[in-house]
């Protein structure tokens, strides 16, 4: 683990915070921790420095690529064809090692958060009630970046005994080489931090962030959703119903409910306080760079067709959301009508050249705002909505065999999804019902990392998996490598990423997945 825990907290002054603030330069020569955090507003720039590391944009592109939601784009250079789109999976793949760096960079600075919490002196009563805060936030962070490693790495997320990763609870040593540990160990951590946060910020009196949206920095809200995804993962349902209802009843949020709320969730970021959105990694104009935007994981320069678009929506995406007439994520999803927008093939299936015929752009982060720029819009990062609830619930409900209760839950994203009110979807088995919930998850939490756990996780109990459509692969003209890519089965081994080449090069003794 040296690469990764080899992080000096001095470095963290490079970074730009949430606030759009730099942290106050220290004193030349004073390169100690016990120097760099003395004060609260350095734990709550720390926090932001650790939210900043999280935008990391490779497990967001890399579950709609090797998954179904993306296909090779008209501008296609050869960006993911020959790896992550053909299921090419090893030790040095670049999407694995940038989910698990990312993840372990932040939590350096996460836990040094929550360990100088208990060190820096307040100045005051108020002053003590921020740096509470901080150390809550910093452990919700902590815990959505494990339930993150365990997810993407895990064979087998409900099996206690199954490997993780490297718990990182506390300062880890650059002279350490931790091993990984059990999924039971990193529940029981992720748990912990939950509900020490929850704690925290239930007695917390800090003052609110000046101008800041609440949805900007972690909470308690977003702590009880943690908490729902993370029984949903392992599979208990009854807990997951549970913190998915505290949401739903208690939080103040309500689902988008018309086009307009809908794409000002995903292309401005201007929606209605209490709409939709449970927490956020803010992107700031100032980091708005080709290398890092969320947009710029799938187009060259912005969400247009002459926008070199190198991945799109894929065809059996697009034919999901376009099977039912006014469903506001269509318009959100793809962009249809204004500069540039997406050509639609009706007759894509048998088309000659498909790749310059049928060209569906992605808009979904940032809009037709997106455009690689100095100082331009940068799209968010969405981490959790509402709507997540209200599917944890249907699965909770799958999993206790109430069909009517999944066709109830689903009903209510269907209604604030359509100008109308929709008929609650009818179930026939347990597996039609599994199935229903997986096809709307991949509609509503398209592009927003979900997929590839979502398939791991129940996609067996659907009776489903990868879908893709013939012409996203058929053709000669992205030239893929042997055998065109058509599926992959739930059974296959790389449904949990290797641990990098990287990590194994700095720590010989961490445990490999099978298969690699």
């Amino acid at each position: 683990m040296k690469k990764i825990f080899g992080i000096l907290i001095v470095s963290f002054a490079l970074f730009v915070s949430c606030t759009n603030d730099l942290l106050e330069p220290f004193t030349p020569g004073s390169l100690t921790e016990e120097v760099a955090v003395t004060k609260s507003s350095d734990l709550v720039r720390l926090v932001n420095s650790s939210m900043n590391i999280l935008t990391n944009r490779a497990d967001y592109v890399f579950s709609s690529i090797f998954t179904d939601e993306a296909a090779p784009g008209s501008n296609n250079g050869g960006q993911g064809i020959t790896t992550d789109y053909v299921f090419l999976m090893n030790v040095s793949n670049g999407s694995a090692a940038a989910i698990w760096q990312s993840n372990y960079f932040a939590l350096a600075r996460i836990n040094r958060v929550i360990t100088f919490a208990d060190q820096v002196v307040a100045i005051s009563p108020a002053d003590q009630q921020v740096i509470n805060r901080a150390k809550a936030e910093a452990l919700v962070l902590r815990a959505l970046a494990h339930l993150k490693i365990m997810s993407y790495f895990s064979t087998n997320p409900k099996d206690d005994a199954a490997l993780a990763g490297v718990l990182a609870d506390r300062i880890i040593l650059t002279t350490e080489q931790p091993l990984r540990v059990s999924n039971g160990e990193f529940y029981t951590a992720i748990h912990k931090d939950l509900n020490d946060a929850i704690a925290i910020f239930d007695a917390n009196t800090a003052t609110a962030y000046a101008g800041i949206i609440k949805t900007y920095y972690p909470s308690k809200v977003l702590a009880q959703a943690l908490k729902a995804r993370t029984y949903a993962l392992k599979g208990d349902y009854p807990n997951a119903e549970i913190f998915a209802n505290t949401v739903i009843n208690t939080s103040g949020i309500t689902l988008a409910n018309t086009q307009a709320q809908y794409n000002a969730v995903f292309h401005t970021h201007s929606e209605a306080a209490g709409t939709e959105v449970i927490f956020r990694l803010r992107r700031t104009v100032q980091q708005n760079v080709q290398t890092t935007n969320l947009n710029n994981g799938w187009v060259s320069i912005a969400n247009r067709r002459n926008g070199s678009p190198f991945y799109e929506v894929s065809r059996a995406l697009y034919n999901k959301l376009a099977a039912v007439p006014n469903d506001f994520r269509l318009n959100t999803i793809v962009h249809l009508t204004g500069t540039s927008p997406s050509l639609i093939d009706p007759n894509y299936a048998t088309a000659t050249d498909v790749r310059n015929s049928d060209i569906i752009v992605l808009q979904k982060h940032g809009g037709q705002s997106a455009v690689t720029a100095t100082n331009g819009f940068n799209p968010d990062f969405m981490v959790s909505r509402i709507s997540e609830m209200y599917f944890i619930r249907a699965e909770a409900r799958a999993a206790a065999s109430d069909l009517v209760g999944v066709g109830t839950n689903l009903k209510a994203i269907l209604d604030a999804r359509f100008p109308t009110a929709q008929v609650a979807p009818v179930f026939a088995n347990a597996q039609a019902a599994w199935k229903g919930i997986l096809d709307e998850r991949r509609k509503e939490l398209s592009f927003e990392g979900f997929r590839f756990i979502d398939l791991k996780r129940i996609g067996t109990l659907a009776g489903a998996g990868l879908d893709r459509d013939p012409s996203e692969y058929a053709s000669s003209a992205w030239s893929f490598p042997a055998a065109n890519p058509s599926n992959l089965p739930l059974t296959s081994f790389k449904f949990a990423l290797p641990i990098p080449q990287v990590e194994l090069n700095a720590n010989s003794g961490i445990q490999q997945n099978p298969g690699y």
